[in-house]
């Protein structure tokens, strides 16, 4: 074959194999590749929630707070989409935030829902 000599068989036994790539022959190459994590539902909610706040935010007048929450928000977007997670202590200054009634946030409708998928990764 081209140069080359092929041994005689042999018997190759696999118990079970995990998370790992085997190739086989001569001419073999193995490529690994990482399934994907599993969507977490209550990120989705959250990143939903937070998109929908955002863009009621511009309705309020425009205070420090407002400013804050939507640099708040703006941060946990942006992180979430990144890297798949949110930083907890992040998470719990804006549920704060939105729920203290300061500059009115709490009162606009997507408020009330961005509280909840807050509370449901919180715990």
């Amino acid at each position: 074959m081209g140069g080359e000599e092929q041994s005689g068989g042999g018997v190759f036994h696999v118990g079970r194999v995990t998370g790992g790539t085997v190739a086989f022959g001569a001419h073999s190459q193995a490529h690994h590749h990482e399934a994907p994590a599993a969507p977490d539902e209550r990120l989705d909610a959250l990143l939903e929630a937070v998109s929908a706040l955002r863009n009621e935010l511009g309705a309020l007048a425009a205070t420090d707070t407002t400013a804050e929450a939507g640099r708040e928000l703006a941060a946990v977007e942006e992180e979430i989409t990144a890297t798949g997670a949110v930083e907890e202590s992040r998470l719990r200054r804006l549920h704060e935030l939105v729920t203290s009634g300061a500059a009115g946030i709490g009162a606009l409708a997507s408020a009330g829902a961005f509280a909840e998928s807050a509370m449901r990764l919180l715990g």
